[in-house]
Formats: structure tokens, C-alpha cells, sequence
């Protein structure tokens, strides 16, 4: 698997290339076209999978993409690599032929809160639309903490994220901008009071970072940031419902991103429909 894999005339297309050998899984010959599909960008990027092998060469542009994105594509097609898992749900949308793992039972046991759940399979029937959900109906709300009204707008701009629905995230940022104004120090708790003096500053460069993009990509990056904020006064808080605490490995160029919900449910705010249930609990705080 090297450079010569790849037609000349496809690398002289790509400009300031770099070639690299990826593993990518895939059961058999039938899977080649949908893991290249997945890679492939006219004068960006260019991938020959060998099913043999398990190998593919990849050439693309250092300019305008990387090797993280590409595989991330892959993965997304449903294809796990040396970098990413591909997302449950879309492994199983595969054709036979071409689930190299086999058969996959989605796991929709709600006590394992260390995995990925299968929102497709959920009943949403009694639940809200993500556009102005109500968080306060679905579990015992604190009364004693002063920040409960910050944290309903932080819920409900993840919620407007899951949705990709920019425009809300840009109303309730707004809302939760005035939340954080109507703080009073002297109302708060102890633990909350030395967390809040902690953040404070940090709250207000975020949100104002929320508020100053319309675009999706840019608020998520933002809220990545106002998350660990959020994540610290919580746990000053100790609510009296659950709040989930989750970890996506994909986002940002595999850095990942961390966020809060009060839905056991994985729904993932950083790429919404696109990876729904990609990420894992790593702390229920309660």
C-alpha cells in the first residue's frame, strides 16, 4: 500500500499532498465503494481501500482537510478505523455483506450508563420537541440553589444544539446572559459562592462567544467551553435530580468535548442527527 495505489493523475489533482496508510475495517469487497465514497473529495482528498488488507492508501490536501477528517467521514459512514468507532445505529444500516462485526444488539438497557443509547428506538411520544423543552416537568427540580434558573438555559441551548437549531441556541444564550446577570453572590450557597467567583468571568467570555456567531459549528465550539463552567457550578450545587455528564471523543479534530444533560439518553450536541448517540456517561452527578 503506497503512493502508487493511487492514480498519478488523481495526486497531481490533490495539491500539497501527503500520503499516508490507514487501517480501515470492512468485511469484504462490497464495503470498497462506501468507505472511498465516504473519503473521497474532488482535488482534496483521495483513498484506496484494499479489503485484504484492511489497508488504504490515502492522499489529500494538508491545506484544506487532514487524515482525523477523513476518517472521521469514514467512521461516520459506518466503518470503524484507527482513529474512530463508527456510531452503532449506522453500522446497522449497513448491508449484510458488509457488517464486519457481525449483528450488533443495540444496547437499550437504561440502568448502563456507560453507552451509547439507540435514540432511534426511543419512545418520544411523551416527550417534548428539542425546541423550548421543559426540563422541569421530567425530574425533581432543585429548589434550594439560586443558579437553577442558569442551568435551565444551559439545558435547553444543548438541547437546541442536539436540534441544530442555531437560532434557538442564539435566544436561549440571550436568556441565559441575563441569568448570569441576575446572579446575586450573597444568595448562593458556600460551595457555590468560591466556584462562582471561580467562573464568573470565564461565563461571561463564553457566552458572549455563543452570542457572536450564528453559525452552528462556531456555537458548539463555544458551548464546548461554557460546559466546563457549567460542569464546575453544578457540582458545587449537588442538584437534587441527575445530571449526566458526557464525553464525545470525535469532536474537534478528536480532542473531544464534554457536555451536561438531565436526559440519560446520549444525544450528542456536537454533531446532532448526524451522530446522535455517539459518546458515553463519565459521571452522574446527583
Amino acid at each position: 500500500m503506497g503512493l502508487a495505489t493511487i492514480p498519478a493523475l488523481v495526486i497531481a489533482q490533490i495539491k500539497n499532498s501527503k500520503t499516508e496508510t490507514v487501517k480501515i475495517e470492512g468485511a469484504s469487497t462490497a464495503c470498497k465503494n462506501l468507505i472511498e465514497k465516504a473519503a473521497n473529495k474532488n482535488k482534496e482528498s483521495n483513498l484506496e481501500w484494499n479489503a485484504t488488507t484492511k489497508e488504504a492508501a490515502l492522499t489529500y490536501n494538508t491545506e484544506k482537510t487532514s487524515k482525523d477528517e477523513v476518517l472521521k467521514r469514514i467512521a461516520l459512514a459506518g466503518f470503524d478505523n484507527e482513529s474512530y468507532i463508527a456510531p452503532v445505529d449506522v453500522y446497522q444500516r449497513l448491508n449484510p455483506e458488509c457488517q464486519y462485526k457481525g449483528k450488533i444488539e443495540i444496547q437499550t438497557d437504561q440502568s448502563d450508563t456507560n453507552s451509547g443509547t439507540d435514540h432511534s428506538k426511543m419512545d418520544h411520544s411523551s416527550m417534548n420537541s428539542n425546541k423550548g423543552m421543559d426540563h422541569s416537568s421530567s425530574s425533581k427540580v432543585s429548589s434550594s440553589s439560586k443558579l437553577e434558573p442558569l442551568y435551565h438555559k444551559y439545558f435547553a441551548i444543548k438541547d437546541a444544539l442536539v436540534a441544530s437549531d442555531s437560532k434557538t441556541v442564539v435566544t436561549q444564550a440571550t436568556a441565559l446572559k441575563s441569568a448570569i446577570a441576575a446572579v446575586k453572590m450573597g444568595e448562593l450557597e458556600a460551595k457555590e459562592h468560591d466556584v462562582w467567583m471561580a467562573v464568573m468571568k470565564d461565563l461571561d467570555k463564553q457566552v458572549a462567544s455563543l452570542l457572536s456567531t450564528k453559525k452552528i459549528e462556531g456555537q458548539r465550539l463555544a458551548f464546548s467551553s461554557l460546559s466546563e463552567s457549567i460542569y464546575k457550578l453544578i457540582k458545587a450545587t449537588d442538584p437534587s435530580y441527575p445530571v449526566y455528564y458526557s464525553h464525545c471523543p470525535m469532536y474537534n479534530e478528536g480532542k473531544g468535548a464534554n457536555w451536561l444533560s438531565k436526559d440519560k439518553a446520549i444525544q450528542n450536541p456536537y454533531y446532532g442527527s448526524q451522530m446522535l448517540t455517539c459518546g458515553s456517561t463519565k459521571e452522574i452527578i446527583k
